[in-house]
C-alpha cells in the first residue's frame, strides 16, 4: 500500500486478504501488519534475501536510497532464485569438463 505522497505504507499478502474473512468492507491499511521492509537499487541479492529472511517476507518494494518511495519495483523470491539459478548455470558452464585417464594396459 501506498501513501498519497508515493511512500510505501506496508504490503498486503494473498494470506493477509483471504484471513481477513470478517469484513468486507474493511480499508486495506487495517491489513498492514508491520512496517514494510524496503530495499534500495544498490542493495545486493544476498541483502535482500538476507531481508527476506529475517521478515519472514517473499517480496520487498524497492524504493530510492533514503527514501520510503515511491515505488520502483519490487524484488521477489522468485527473482532471487532466478539470479542464483542463471549464477550456477554461468558456473557450470566456465568449469572445464571433467576428463577421465584411463590406465594403460
Amino acid at each position: 500500500l501506498i501513501e498519497q505522497d508515493g511512500s510505501v505504507i506496508g504490503v498486503v499478502t494473498q494470506r493477509d486478504l483471504l484471513e481477513a474473512t470478517e469484513d468486507d468492507e474493511r480499508p486495506l491499511r487495517d491489513l498492514v501488519r508491520r512496517q514494510p521492509g524496503l530495499v534500495h537499487p544498490h542493495h545486493s541479492l544476498r541483502e535482500a534475501a538476507d531481508l527476506m529472511v529475517e521478515r519472514g517476507s517473499g517480496r520487498l518494494p524497492v524504493v530510492t536510497a533514503g527514501t520510503t518511495g515511491p515505488v520502483i519495483g519490487i524484488v521477489t523470491r522468485s527473482d532471487l532464485l532466478a539470479a542464483h539459478r542463471r549464477r550456477l548455470q554461468e558456473q557450470r558452464e566456465a568449469r572445464p569438463p571433467i576428463t577421465w585417464l584411463r590406465k594403460a594396459g
